[in-house]
């Protein structure tokens, strides 16, 4: 296999990993077979039919097709199309192209991009989940987002509204890198209401896709494209999904890359816990706190930073902290706080303006919880 580089590629080099990249009928794993065996494309155009019975997945029919017909297939886009739109080429065998990604099967032979991959070697992990989730489910996507890009890790989500728009989101707050993968061209608006937070991500992170500019989003895209995800990171987190949710195909690829998955046990019986418990009961590691997954990948990470605490928010009162505090680890009823000796009258007081203040959020049956760190650092 070709070793990874960085290199400026001609006109003709260019048309060729364009004109691979048109030749989904050969089907992925082929394509990714090719140049891991011959490196780049126009090698694998010019070799012999032993040479090419070398890549696991042909039959004859394919073969013929691909040594007749290769050469002279359309480009998926035309060069001068990437620089309209102000979108660069990462082919299979350049430095920016993510390494874990090139290590699956079926990875595609080019990616499309917008921002910047700064560092493609830092461990990625993925965040994914339900798009129709709970309060509770976004808050949490959003602390350990932050608090894994703040110890180190790059971000990966898709972009979708839900789970993965609070994902990046607390990558953006913790000033770390994210990396949205797209179903759609780099260069479309999708969703349209996560516009703000594409523009964000763009400022210092990057948006991919294996589709060229132009590229509309279908609904077969994005399960094609949840394999991406995965395959970029070296875990996938499943915050929040039901039991039919996209984001456990992105955990089933997980697992076939043999990459770790963790999940999160949710609320026992709610709609968008049954696609994680389902995890769980098939081997995801559960995870309660951010700084389990840390520990988990500490000799892969930079030194931890100090994370933000309660104390050091200087517009609450000591009885304000205490409470936060109170409702730090875990949502905490009404009930359970006065049975826990808070004055009737003054804890509706706290609660309302801590509330008011977004230092709280209050779930359904009167029950409180902290506000993430992201939350508290502010939001877009």
């Amino acid at each position: 296999m070709a070793e990874a580089r960085h290199t400026g590629k001609n006109f003709s080099q260019q048309k060729a990993w364009l004109q691979l990249a048109n030749m989904s009928w050969l089907g992925s794993t082929i394509r990714a077979g090719l140049l891991k065996e011959f490196g780049s494309p126009l090698r694998a155009f010019t070799a012999s039919k032993g040479e090419l019975l070398k890549v696991k997945g042909w039959d004859f029919v394919k073969i013929d097709r691909f040594m007749a017909q290769a050469a002279r297939t359309e480009p998926i886009c035309l060069p001068e199309l990437l620089e309209q739109k102000q979108t660069r080429m990462i082919c299979f065998d350049e430095d920016e192209y993510p390494p874990l990604l090139r290590e699956i099967p079926d990875s595609p032979p080019v990616l499309f991009i917008k921002g910047q991959i700064s560092n493609p070697t830092a461990p990625a992990i993925a965040i994914v989940g339900a798009r129709n989730g709970t309060q509770m489910g976004y808050d949490l996507a959003r602390d350990f987002a932050f608090r894994l890009a703040e110890a180190g890790f790059t971000i990966v989500s898709g972009l979708a509204l839900g789970i993965d728009t609070h994902a990046h989101r607390g990558a953006i707050e913790a000033n770390a890198t994210t990396i949205a993968v797209l179903a759609n061209g780099p260069d479309v608006i999708y969703p349209r209401g996560n516009r703000r937070i594409r523009d964000a991500i763009l400022k210092n992170g990057a948006i991919i896709s294996e589709y060229p500019p132009g590229v509309i989003a279908r609904p077969w895209h994005f399960p094609i494209r949840n394999r991406i995800i995965s395959g970029m990171c070296l875990a996938t987190l499943v915050v929040e999904a039901s039991a039919r949710s996209g984001s456990l195909i992105t955990a089933r690829f997980a697992g076939e890359q043999n990459r770790e998955i963790f999940a999160l046990p949710g609320i026992s019986g709610a709609a968008t816990s049954e696609g994680t418990l389902s995890l769980l009961e098939d081997g995801a590691l559960m995870v309660t706190d951010p700084e389990e997954i840390i520990e988990y990948y500490a000799a892969l990470l930079p030194d931890k930073k100090n994370l933000e605490k309660i104390d050091d928010f200087d517009d609450l009162t000591d009885e304000e902290k205490k409470l936060l505090a109170a409702l730090a680890s875990e949502p905490v009823s009404i009930d359970v706080l006065l049975e826990s000796g808070w004055p009737r009258e003054r804890l509706f007081s706290l609660l309302l303006q801590l509330e008011m203040r977004d230092y709280l959020v209050k779930l359904q049956g009167n029950i409180y919880q902290t506000r993430n760190k992201a939350s508290l650092k502010g939001r877009l």
